[in-house]
């Protein structure tokens, strides 16, 4: 048993790690590298895919450069949907805004909250990731300058009264806690926050119920939260007590000083040990709910790890070095192997025993569920602490779930380990 249970009396001596010795990203080319290793000592053009071969021995054998995908449709080329759904407009016409010169240079976000009145910019901004406020008839980041002189249309609703956090009593697994930090492993069909159309069961309304103290940064609806899980992803999150740990740890993903390790469970089996995928990752043009690879997006890079070959599938270890939405999920699709059980965009949405030991229809294990939720989890996360300085690792172990599959797997389908070097167990 490792970490706490908050649905149990709490005891139980917190999981972790500490190394103090760190190489920063900008000395990592042809050396060290916080996120990649160090046997990544190779830099890659935007837009293309890097596959890696080992021989027998464990050395490199060939680097070969993947191009392109042709004939797949844009799902298996990389698009995913976001969680949420776009705010509905109120009856009646749109909130119309005009800028001032004297608010040149301001944010958007900053100026909206103020002259709107909604006491929320995490509001302000979530209405404007989704469409709900437009400059000059445009989709816009909240994180525009104004010039002065824009219209601004806002067809969002702003706050209510019921726009507040109710505190749940939800069991939570803490890896680690003190003044400054608390860590956890995070269930699935848990999302971290409430959002569009979802209110309660989240890691906010535990984290409201167990923790007094937990940063304001982001809002009412979001204290503590730094960064994100998607809602079926399980594994290792970090949540800040105060706002000086918060604004410490969010630089540090800002800065890319945060390693984090994943592992996932990919359809198909992959041809090289090692992919190395910078695709920008971009808002569909024609649908905004959408993720796709795209020359026009944020610059986006992932390495991802053979750790395992089954028959049909793939256990792979994935090292995201940014942090895009869906990242992982839309380059694994992008190379032709989505994360199994994806029902964004993979290519089912749950796996039976049936299906894995190609059993008769009539067998009563047939139709019994092993995974109905993408095969992704947060292994372990190392950043700086925030306040003692000590570069720490968190790490949770593989969801039951997931291990559950691999193991059906490993008993019915030839495998073959990869002959790259390293640890292999997750």
């Amino acid at each position: 048993m490792y970490g706490q249970d908050l649905s149990s009396p709490r005891g139980t001596a917190p999981r972790y790690s500490s190394n103090s010795r760190y190489v920063r990203d900008e000395d990592s080319v042809g050396g060290k590298n916080p996120v990649f290793g160090p046997r990544a000592g190779f830099r890659l053009i935007a837009g293309r895919v890097l596959g890696r071969i080992y021989n027998q021995e464990g050395r490199r054998e060939a680097d070969r450069e993947i191009r392109a995908f042709p004939g797949r449709s844009p799902n298996e080329r990389g698009m995913c949907m976001n969680e949420s759904s776009p705010g509905t407009a109120p009856e009646g016409q749109p909130t119309r805004l005009a800028v001032p010169q004297a608010s040149a240079g301001r944010r958007l976000d900053v100026w909206l909250n103020d002259v709107l009145g909604w006491n929320s910019r995490a509001r302000v901004q979530e209405q404007i990731k989704l469409g709900g406020i437009l400059v000059d008839g445009e989709a816009v980041k909240p994180s525009l300058r104004l010039r002065g002189g824009e219209s601004i249309e806002v067809h969002a609703e702003g706050p209510t009264a019921d726009d507040h956090l109710l505190p749940e009593d939800l069991p939570l697994k803490v890896i680690y806690e003190d003044a400054s930090v608390i860590v956890l492993d995070k269930p699935p069909f848990m999302a971290v926050h409430p959002g569009a159309g979802r209110r309660t069961g989240t890691l906010a309304n535990a984290l409201a119920h167990h923790f007094r103290s937990l940063s304001d940064v982001n809002g009412s609806l979001r204290p503590g939260i730094v960064h994100r899980l998607d809602r079926d992803t399980t594994g290792v999150i970090c949540v800040a007590c105060t706002n000086r740990a918060h604004f410490s740890i969010a630089g540090q993903f800002h800065d890319r000083e945060v390693e984090k390790t994943y592992f996932a469970i990919a359809e198909g089996v992959l041809e090289f040990d090692e992919y190395l995928v910078e695709e920008p990752i971009g808002r569909h043009p024609a649908n905004p709910l959408k993720m796709a690879c795209l020359p026009s997006g944020r610059p986006s890079s992932t390495r991802f790890e053979v750790v395992e070959r089954l028959d049909g599938f793939t256990f792979v270890r994935c090292r995201p070095k940014t942090g895009r939405t869906h990242q992982i999920r839309v380059h694994l699709a992008h190379i032709g192997h989505p994360i199994l059980c994806d029902r964004l965009y993979g290519r089912r949405h749950r796996i039976t025993r049936g299906e894995i030991l190609h059993l008769s229809p009539e067998d009563p294990d047939y139709e019994k569920t092993l995974l109905d939720r993408q095969a992704l989890h947060a292994a372990n996360l190392t950043l700086f602490h925030p306040l003692k300085g000590e570069r720490m690792t968190f790490e949770a172990p593989l969801a039951k779930d997931m291990e559950a599959v691999l193991e059906v797997l490993r008993g019915r389908r030839p495998r073959s380990r990869s002959t790259h070097q390293g640890d292999r167990s997750p």
